[in-house]
């Protein structure tokens, strides 16, 4: 029993010697890291980067797969919705933002020529049209993902 016992103490005392030796290593190595991450893109040096994104090669439907059909329908559902809803945040940020955000910069009134604010709002109203397009499918995307949800809450009951 003391042998025992001298036994799992010394087995503790390794365990703790190897704990802070394993620390202090990790610690060497965020520190390297730490050090050279900086190093590898400089925005003012290095204007173009790469985004490295992993490419899923199974749909929707193949990653939905349980033994229950109405489970399944209902998540298909909302990761369709989902779907769409990134699609449109993705075209609003690539479209639109720049649009509204810059549209009449640059110019100033007394800058303007007789008839050059309405020559560039002639131009900007396609943008508008599309706009205008791109926001009614958003709200019946949004009407969409609102009708879901209550027929679920509505089905829970």
């Amino acid at each position: 029993n003391l042998n025992l016992e001298i036994h799992a103490e010394v087995q503790l005392k390794n365990y703790g010697k190897f704990l802070e030796e394993y620390t202090s290593q990790l610690r060497r190595i965020e520190d390297a890291l730490d050090d050279s991450i900086g190093d590898v893109w400089d925005f003012n040096l290095d204007p173009i980067a790469l985004k490295l994104l992993p490419y899923e090669q199974s749909s929707l439907l193949e990653l939905i797969k349980t033994e229950n059909k109405v489970l399944n329908k209902v998540i298909t559902v909302y990761a369709a919705l989902c779907c769409e809803i990134k699609k449109l945040k993705y075209e609003a940020e690539t479209k639109f933002y720049n649009g509204l955000l810059f549209y009449g910069e640059g110019a100033t009134d007394s800058s303007m020529v007789e008839g050059d604010c309405q020559i560039q709002m002639g131009r900007f109203i396609s943008f508008l049209q599309e706009l205008s397009c791109f926001v009614t499918r958003c709200y019946e995307v949004v009407m969409n993902v609102v009708h879901q949800l209550a027929a679920l809450y509505i089905s829970n009951k």
